[in-house]
């Protein structure tokens, strides 16, 4: 028995596949019809759990293309469940509310937000919120838990803060009898401090360390980066996954995080032992005098890992899987690899 966990190379977005022999687990939405080619290839028949982490369109791909999903795929997968971020509902029927020009964006809204009121009467697929203390999801060895946002925290950020999204963004602790994995979302900002002000303070009853970290915003590195690299020194990981963009216009993979995760690498106290990406980026094929000058990533996207899959075992063991192998050949390609610490980070 395994528990896997896929990346899908999905550029500046994240969408992963969680495996049991009993669950299919799904968390993000970006890029949707990679997703859907890999859930055809893969000949899955139901999902037990889909967790939308927040509202970006690079994590979920709006209630219209939502419902499409749903009613596109009903009669080949069966949906068990699906979490959604907080408020989706109450901002859409605003927007429908507020129309006032027959706005035909607005009008499929309508259609979708009807659609769903059906399915959600039928109760297929479920409905939810998720937070900290909340429901669990618990199938055999696997359990999937939720360690931000909490329910007052979500409530109290969202009255106080308008936008910011990336802050409530929901991050989940996978956990396969020994093995274990935090998915970080988009997590930044107050929400990092919040998140990490509550692993700290219960860090004595309780073990956050992890095998697998997924980096937090596609690589990108907060104003409060002391925050991050405290919270991944905390949760200690042996490898870290960055789901990445070549193309995108953020300058991600961000040099500062790069550097923070080499000197996560060559502390002798700490376990990290490799970090990986899915796509290639900029910090890793220019100098830091061309990139000093560039306004966008690179002009295609080219893989780097590309799909990358964790085979863990209950026992804590895990092994690696790279689409493009083997990947340490495709890194010696790359003149200013972060990862073969041949980057020009300053």
């Amino acid at each position: 028995m395994t528990c896997e966990i896929t990346f899908l190379p999905v550029g500046n977005a994240d969408s992963i596949v969680i495996q049991t022999d009993i669950s299919t687990i799904i968390v993000d939405l970006g890029k949707l019809d990679v997703l859907e080619s890999w859930l055809q290839e893969h000949e899955i028949s139901r999902i037990h759990r889909i967790y939308i982490t927040h509202a970006h369109s690079d994590h979920f791909p709006s209630l219209i293309r939502l419902k499409d999903f749903i009613t596109d795929w009903q009669e080949i997968i069966s949906i068990d469940k699906i979490h959604l971020p907080y408020k989706v509902f109450e901002i859409a029927r605003k927007k429908v509310s507020s129309d006032k020009n027959n706005d035909p964006k607005i009008g499929k809204l309508r259609l979708a937000l009807k659609s769903i009121s059906e399915l959600e009467k039928r109760r297929k697929p479920k409905f939810s919120h998720i937070a900290r203390d909340g429901e669990e999801y618990s199938d055999g060895l696997l359990k999937i838990e939720a360690l931000h946002p909490s329910q007052y925290y979500v409530e109290n950020h969202s009255a106080l803060i308008a936008g910011k999204l990336n802050e409530i963004s929901t991050v989940l602790r996978v956990s396969y009898s020994k093995f274990s994995a935090f998915l970080l979302a988009d997590i930044e900002g107050e929400g990092l401090t919040e998140l990490l002000s509550f692993l700290k303070e219960n860090s004595d009853s309780e073990d956050f360390t992890a095998n697998i970290v997924k980096i937090p915003h596609h690589g990108a590195y907060p104003k409060n980066g002391d925050e991050l690299q405290e919270l991944l020194a905390l949760i200690d990981a042996e490898l870290a996954v960055l789901s990445v963009g070549s193309t995108n216009r953020y300058d991600h993979v961000q040099p500062e995080l790069f550097k923070a995760l080499i000197d996560l690498q060559d502390n002798k106290d700490k376990r990290l032992d490799k970090f990986i990406c899915t796509e290639v980026t900029r910090t890793c094929k220019h100098p830091a005098s061309d990139r000093s000058t560039m306004t966008k990533g690179l002009s295609e996207a080219q893989k780097c890992a590309g799909e990358i899959t964790i085979v863990a075992k209950k026992t804590g063991q895990w092994n690696l899987k790279t689409e493009v192998d083997p990947h340490n050949e495709q890194v010696k390609i790359f003149k200013y690899a972060a990862c073969d610490k041949r980057g020009e980070l300053d």
